[in-house]
């Protein structure tokens, strides 16, 4: 097992080593995560992300993608300590979405930095209170394809400092000062040696969305007759469609097959007079999302109720469909609390 394992080593080193050098600035994104539980730490990541971005701009062979892209990329993809720790979603920090990300920044490497613990001590230096600031740090570099590349070992610093405030965690500041130089020149000697990442093409794969709407516009299509699909799909836009977006990008409306890249993606789900859903998720081959849309405060002062809703969405198609001809018999007995004055039975019988 050992001999299969250094071969399959070795065939990655000399693959690696097969591919062309940068011929030009690698494009870097540089994100930060805070794993320490000291209280009021969250509110430095951003700070320390900027550090690190601003030393990384003066390398010469390295391009770093403006901080307010990443936010936004990172913010979009919700991918936050907590999921990663509880194993909920695979972040840039675990190596689950580097790919992704990677292609949605368009850059080369991501550069994922981590506080990973920051503590205080209480001494007694000669009568005088010293609190003694102790901060550690990590860095990883990740290539486009989602393998790791470099780093740095973990990085430990103390820094004594007398009559501190408690907990005052702009003491970690020149702590954060100097790691940032320091990763800053372990990136700047090792960047040179990185090799351009060889980017698999990606296939799309075939994902599904469908909704409570839709199936309530299900029910009426099954109550159609003697009409052909372009009718259905006519008659479907009366009553509204369930507009469906990934990352950012209207893609088409529900329900039905979409296409994308395997990977983490931001969808986000909109209809009139409902609550929009939105939330990453991770598409694969055959991924299906049922998504249940509940109204919207104007859609609860609109009907009052769901199935009040259902029976007027009911109503608009069928009369639609009379005025196209098309033969309707859409039976609402059964719904609960139709109310808003809606027939409790629609029967429309004019023309094929």
């Amino acid at each position: 097992m050992k001999t299969r394992n250094l071969k399959i080593i070795f065939c990655a080193l000399a693959a690696a080593a097969t591919l062309p050098l940068l011929a030009e600035p690698a494009k870097v994104a540089v994100f930060v995560q805070n794993r320490a539980k000291l209280a009021g730490l969250d509110d430095e990541v951003d700070g320390v992300r900027d550090r690190l971005t601003a030393s990384l701009a003066e390398v010469e062979n390295l391009e770093v993608v403006d901080a307010a892209q990443v936010a936004d990329a990172f913010r979009r993809y919700k991918v936050t300590t907590a999921e990663e720790r509880a194993g909920l979603i695979g972040g840039v920090f675990s190596g689950g979405s580097v790919s992704r990300m990677a292609e949605m920044l368009g850059c080369d490497y991501i550069i994922a930095a981590s506080i990973v613990n920051a503590s205080t001590m209480k001494r007694n230096v000669s009568g005088r209170l010293s609190t003694v600031y102790t901060l550690r740090m990590t860095l990883k570099v990740t290539d486009a394809t989602g393998a790791s590349v470099d780093g740095m070992p973990v990085w430990v610093r103390q820094l004594p400092v007398l009559d501190a405030v408690d907990e005052d965690v702009t003491c970690f500041q020149p702590l954060f000062d100097q790691w940032s130089t320091e990763a800053t020149a372990i990136v700047a000697q090792k960047s040179p040696k990185w090799r351009k990442p060889a980017r698999p093409e990606s296939a799309e794969v075939e994902f599904f969305v469908s909704t409570t709407i839709d199936k309530t516009v299900a029910e009426l299509e099954s109550q159609t007759k003697g009409t052909n699909g372009e009718m259905l799909q006519e008659l479907r836009r009366v009553v509204g469609g369930v507009t469906v977006e990934l990352d950012g990008a209207i893609i088409g409306s529900s329900p039905g097959p979409f296409k994308a890249t395997p990977g983490l993606h931001q969808i986000r789900v909109t209809r009139q007079w409902m609550v929009p859903f939105e939330g990453t998720v991770n598409i694969r081959q055959g991924t299906t999302l049922d998504i249940a849309l509940e109204m919207s405060p104007e859609g609860v002062a609109q009907w009052g109720t769901t199935e009040a809703m259902r029976a007027d969405l009911a109503k608009r198609y069928a009369d639609a469909a009379m005025t196209r001809g098309v033969k309707v018999n859409i039976d609402t007995a059964n719904w609960r609390d139709v109310g808003g004055g809606i027939d409790k039975k629609i029967v429309i019988e004019n023309g094929q």
